[in-house]
């Protein structure tokens, strides 16, 4: 991204840090009271809470990862939309090429 190649890259660069850390801490307390409420009403109740059709839990886990990918796809997809990788067919190599 541009903001990593400014006259002020790294001061920038820290102040995205300690706001990303912000965000995740209030995320954590957060997602630690919404998992004790998860568990005792499987626990209290015997059901099992879900989001779109998942187990809650499950999801929660894996949801940052998956966020990821799908984001790195979008990326990947504009990229390839705007001409930004251009895949080229070449021709195979022996190993005699190298020499």
């Amino acid at each position: 991204p541009q903001r990593l190649f400014g006259q002020n890259s790294k001061t920038s660069r820290i102040l995205e840090e300690k706001k990303r850390s912000a965000l995740h801490r209030r995320i954590k307390k957060c997602e630690k009271q919404v998992n004790d409420h998860v568990k005792k009403v499987h626990s209290n109740l015997g059901d099992t809470v879900t989001y779109q059709g998942r187990v809650y839990l499950d999801k929660m886990s894996r949801d940052l990862t998956e966020m990821l990918y799908w984001l790195q796809q979008e990326r990947r997809q504009a990229a390839l939309e705007q001409g930004g990788m251009v895949m080229v067919d070449l021709p195979p190599v022996s190993p005699l090429d190298l020499v």
